[in-house]
């Protein structure tokens, strides 16, 4: 018996099947496949789905690991890390060119697939945890940038099907498209913290109470958690871009204010009860809010 290799068109996975055969089932996410069909011109895939194939069969396992500290998130190594991370993602979207917005839907679905393998070789389940905190920060500044700064056309939607797939899945930890000068001009701008500009708003100065009552939790707990160090380069990394948007809207003082009644201040209450969880947790999630209201 004689074999062919395809890639799986709802997980993109390597199967080796049967030259004689029409249908078969993927062992890795179980979905039939026509195998008939996968290669049969269409409307939507004029080319019998032989680009998306190549596409597939281009797409590194090791783009989904974030492991041993590579790709790297600090100031230093991060441009270098992106840049090397967006030339190999780069090879299986320029097979893309061309194709319908069927292989693009597609596509996304293979990243989704692939990332849930990753999770559950690592065996996280729950999305409340550090490990899934951290891998969701390495696809925000690594493969959400390639696919929004990439020059082929068709990764765009490949993108918009990836966060549609994403923020259905996790409502509570969604993701935004976002480029890589916005994520890298934050490294540059360190000191443009939300809270600062929450307190200068209110023409507290800045050694006030709320904000070295912040820094000293950010100093003393924070960065001692598991998830604490990258939350920190999250912040450093998007805060700049959220308050200069906030500062470009009709309203900004009104926006200030509302983040202080609702969460700035409650965080140093927190903080000060002792209530470490609760302030971060709290604080995070005022950064997913900004992040999809800002930064989409």
């Amino acid at each position: 018996m004689t074999y062919r290799t395809i890639h799986c068109p709802y997980c993109g996975l390597e199967l080796q099947v049967p030259e004689n055969v029409d249908h078969v089932v993927c062992m890795y996410c179980a979905k039939p496949i026509d195998l008939k069909a996968l290669f049969t011109p269409t409307a939507a895939e004029p080319d019998g789905g032989e680009k998306l194939q190549s596409a597939l069969a281009a797409l590194e396992p090791a783009l989904f690991h974030f492991e041993n500290g590579e790709p790297s998130f600090t100031k230093k190594d991060y441009p270098d890390y992106f840049a090397d991370y967006s030339s190999r993602l780069g090879v299986p979207l320029e097979a893309l060119r061309g194709v319908q917005a069927e292989d693009c839907h597609a596509f996304a679905q293979a990243l989704m697939s692939r990332i849930a393998d990753e999770l559950s070789i690592r065996h996280i389940r729950s999305s409340h945890n550090s490990a899934f905190f951290s891998y969701r920060l390495m696809l925000t500044v690594y493969l959400l940038p390639s696919l929004h700064d990439s020059q082929v056309p068709e990764a765009a939607a490949v993108m918009d099907e990836f966060l549609k797939i994403w923020n259905s899945k996790y409502p509570k930890e969604p993701l935004n498209a976002v480029g890589y000068d916005c994520i890298n001009n934050g490294w540059r701008k360190r000191a443009c913290y939300i809270t600062t500009a929450v307190c200068g708003s209110l023409h507290k100065p800045d050694n006030c109470r709320e904000l070295q009552t912040l820094r000293a939790f950010r100093d003393n707990w924070l960065c001692h958690q598991p998830a604490g160090p990258l939350a920190i380069q999250e912040y450093y990394a998007f805060a700049p871009a959220i308050t200069a948007k906030i500062d470009a809207s009709p309203a900004p003082e009104a926006v200030y204010r509302s983040l202080w009644e609702t969460v700035i201040f409650p965080c140093v209450q927190d903080a000060q009860a002792g209530r470490s969880n609760t302030c971060f947790r709290r604080y995070a999630q005022m950064m997913l809010r900004l992040e999809k209201e800002y930064l989409s």
